[in-house]
């Protein structure tokens, strides 16, 4: 059950990655083309902004859910079992307790930035664009809880995903390396 809400919400979260990115890059080609035709959009610079920092984001969301975040994996792995399971589980809730701060705080700033807009569309107000800073750091929350269980036992396991995951395409490439001469030898 856990997996499959992980997994749609993953998907979710890509989609809007997704979407984004591709907003992203059509609205710079088209203030691009529009520069150069010599009419360059007024709206341009802020949503471009505003696409910028939403992607930033919904991507670190999709990095945290994949666990491909920064951390400091070895030092876990490097302690007895019970020691780096304490130290798992306290940084966990660090993690949960910082992006409850910033949810709690992101949504006091909304109250605020509904008085405000954007310069060049005076319809989007501010809390539309800051909106993305408590929903990621819900989203962000759910996250941590629901990858939590596989954190917690690579940590028991001595697992340090980034060193499996290196180890991992060590062994691939030496596979196709040992299958392309193998090929080679036989023509």
């Amino acid at each position: 059950m856990v997996a499959k809400i992980e997994k749609a919400l993953l998907w979710v979260i890509e989609t809007i990655c997704l979407v984004l990115l591709i907003s992203l890059a059509v609205s710079v080609i088209y203030s691009t083309t529009m520069r150069y035709l010599g009419s360059s959009p007024a709206w341009y610079d802020e949503i471009a902004s505003v696409l910028l920092a939403w992607l930033t984001y919904f991507g670190a969301t999709y990095a945290l859910f994949l666990r491909q975040h920064m951390s400091f994996g070895g030092i876990v792995t490097a302690l007895p079992k019970h020691a780096a399971v304490a130290l798992a589980l306290v940084s966990e809730f660090l993690v949960i307790g910082f992006f409850a701060v910033v949810a709690w705080y992101g949504n006091a700033i909304l109250a605020v930035a509904k008085w405000d807009s954007l310069l060049s569309i005076r319809w989007m107000t501010l809390d539309i664009v800051q909106s993305v800073i408590p929903i990621t750091a819900v989203l962000m929350i759910i996250g941590t809880l629901l990858t939590m269980p596989r954190a917690l036992r690579n940590a028991a396991a001595g697992i340090d995903t980034d060193h499996a995951e290196i180890e991992q395409a060590i062994a691939e490439a030496e596979r196709e390396t040992a299958e392309m001469s193998r090929k080679d030898k036989t023509k």
